[in-house]
């Protein structure tokens, strides 16, 4: 436990071997619960109850905090005989194991533990493991792959949602070109040319959704900012995700706002202004 534990030993000590062959009623706790019962007080040699055992405190660990919320401190390590004695020798558990040697040698520990498991377990030749093995590799592609679910679910809802919010941007600029009739007319007849017009809607749908866009990545910086202050999670936008939200709010707003600006460019003059006189 000494070479392998990642957490750092504030007060005490670890077990020993003897405490642990003669399942010791003895603990390490978490810096939470020193901070919640032992405040005040050095912890070792204090007593701490669990159900109706009591161990005894030989060792505190130094505070990790919260990942996602979750409070990392509150725990206590017993010895591994105690724990069996007490949950029952066919309990399941999980081993960590370092491999000496480095790399050289992984793969060859991994071999050795899965014969002595498949051993102990009873596992018949040609069936599967019933245990897991898991190393930092296998741990990064669950991540991976869990990951990237998230992804492409997000990517989905995304894509839905510029759809909804271009078709949206359409619907506006047709009502648009609809209450503007006259002013096309007009526009016309002073001289504008269809290409006049179709730049003048298409930059108006255009802007809609720049606007729409900065908006959104303002609240996409505020939500980032409000998880990064009130919450332990790393929570943070990069600035080529906003760049390219903007790329693509400006795309979704040239895209939607063809089909309006070219029905506005298209409109005979005489035809506006006699539709809006009437």
């Amino acid at each position: 436990m000494v070479d392998i534990d990642t957490r750092t030993l504030d007060l005490g000590r670890y077990f020993t071997p003897a405490e642990d062959r003669h399942a010791e009623y003895v603990c390490i706790v978490g810096a939470a619960l020193v901070q919640q019962f032992f405040p005040y007080s050095d912890p070792i040699g204090q007593t701490i109850r669990t159900g109706s055992l009591e161990f005894t405190v030989i060792g505190t660990f130094q505070k990790i905090g919260s990942v996602l919320g979750q409070d990392q401190d509150n725990f206590v390590v017993i010895p591994l005989t105690t724990f069996l004695k007490v949950r029952g020798a066919r309990t399941s558990l999980t081993l960590e194991i370092k491999a000496s040697g480095g790399e050289k040698n992984f793969a060859g520990a991994q071999d050795e533990a899965r014969v002595i498991m498949r051993t102990r377990r009873h596992d018949l030749p040609g069936k599967d493991d019933s245990f897991f093995i898991g190393t930092s590799q296998s741990y990064i592609a669950l991540w991976q792959s869990i990951s990237g679910s998230f992804f492409a679910v997000f990517v989905m809802v995304s894509s839905i949602s510029a759809v909804v919010g271009g078709i949206v941007i359409m619907n506006v600029m047709l009502v648009s070109v609809t209450q503007r009739t006259r002013e096309i007319g007009v526009r016309r007849a002073v001289g504008a040319t269809k290409a006049d017009i179709l730049r003048q809607f298409m930059a108006e749908s255009l802007l809609q959704c720049l606007i729409g866009g900065a908006i959104g990545i303002a609240m996409g910086f505020g939500c980032a900012l409000a998880l990064r202050t009130l919450t332990s999670f790393p929570a943070s936008v990069q600035t080529w995700v906003a760049v390219l939200g903007l790329v693509i709010s400006s795309t979704i707003g040239l895209f939607f706002g063809i089909y309006p600006a070219h029905k506005a460019a298209n409109l005979d003059p005489v035809n506006a202004l006699r539709t809006e006189a009437g």
